[in-house]
Formats: structure tokens, sequence, C-alpha cells
């Protein structure tokens, strides 16, 4: 199979496109093919060697830890999926493996993909929208009439936290540009505050 790898750490120029074993599913693991992935902060953080006391300097290593595709087998142990389920999920960005062709993943990592989500769109959400969630409702112990205010409220995590947010009935202030203050409004916060204005909306 063909897959991003890198023999040290570095700029872009670093990441090499060639050709790894296809991993073979275990235990509780999903082989997975690999339908689209995304690129999040932390993957070009690891890739610079940002983390590097944390994930090594045994090489050559995979990067990616967002992704949506198709079972294509399981192991033993796993009964929640089966071969042509259609997932998304991650894996942890240390250990990375989601821009290949195939991922070998824990099947806990991995839900349904919603079917009015295309595979690009499914792979834009498990980091930012576990972030989210964590956010809201781990350390903020979110609640419905709890007014919450959402700084980025149109980045990658804060349009989720908007959506989630409201989707637990709570009122939501989210804080952005002009140029988006339609499309917060749209994801259905209460109030918009231009930061650049400091003026709400």
């Amino acid at each position: 199979m063909k897959a991003i790898l890198i023999d040290r750490y570095g700029n872009p120029d670093v990441l090499e496109y060639r050709d790894r074993d296809l991993p073979v599913a275990k235990g509780d693991h999903v082989l997975v093919k690999i339908m689209a992935s995304s690129v999040n902060p932390v993957d070009w953080k690891v890739r610079r060697g940002d983390f590097g006391l944390v994930s090594g300097f045994n090489f050559p290593k995979a990067l990616g830890s967002d992704v949506a595709g198709i079972v294509e087998a399981v192991g033993d142990d796993v009964e929640t999926l089966q071969p042509g389920d259609e997932v998304f999920g991650f894996i942890s960005p240390l250990e990375g493996g989601a821009y290949a062709e195939y991922l070998i993943i824990p099947a806990e990592n991995l839900a349904a993909k919603p079917t009015r989500l295309s595979f690009a769109e499914a792979a834009a959400v498990p980091l930012a929208g576990l972030t989210a969630m964590q956010s809201l409702l781990d350390l903020g112990e979110l609640r419905p009439g709890l007014s919450v205010l959402i700084n980025g409220a149109s980045g990658g995590v804060g349009s989720l936290a908007v959506q989630i947010a409201k989707a637990f009935e709570a009122n939501v202030t989210g804080v952005c540009s002009a140029s988006n203050q339609d499309l917060v409004s749209q994801l259905g916060a209460d109030q918009v505050i231009d930061y650049e204005s400091n003026t709400g909306v």
C-alpha cells in the first residue's frame, strides 16, 4: 500500500509518499480502507518534531490522525463492526497512520459514518469534535440553560462547539470576525460578537 512517511522531523519536504506493507487486523483492531483524512495542527507539529521526546526517534513514522473510510477486515475480538461498514474516527497523533491507503485502528476509536456526510466531511470531524465535546462536557459541565461563550466560533473546534452547545440547549455567544458572523449565526449561536469591532450582533 502507499503511505506518507517521514524518516526525520522537519518541514513539509520531509514527507515521502512510498510503499509500506499492508497491515493485518488482529484482536480488537480493524483494517480500514481510507477514503479521506484531514490535517490538524497537532499533525504538522508531530511532523516538525515538537513532540519528539514523546513520539520518539524511531523512523520511519506515519502521520495523520483523523480518518474516514470503509472497514476492510476485523480482528477476531471485534463484534461491533464488519467489512463494508462506512466509519470515521481517529488514531493518536503520536501513533499516526491516517495518511495512507489503509490503517489498522482499534475498533473503539471508530463510529458509523453518518450517511448525510461525505467521507471528506466526516474525516474533518474526529479530533476537532472530540476537543469540542471534552471542553464543553468534561471541563465546562454543559447543561441546558447554561450560557456559553465560544471564542473562535467559526474555526474547526469552535464551529462544532457552537452546534454541540445548542444541541444541549445552552445559550451560545460566538466570537468571530465580521466576515464569519453569518456562518456562526447559521450554526445556531444566539449572539455573535465581532472581535474586530467588539460589538454584539
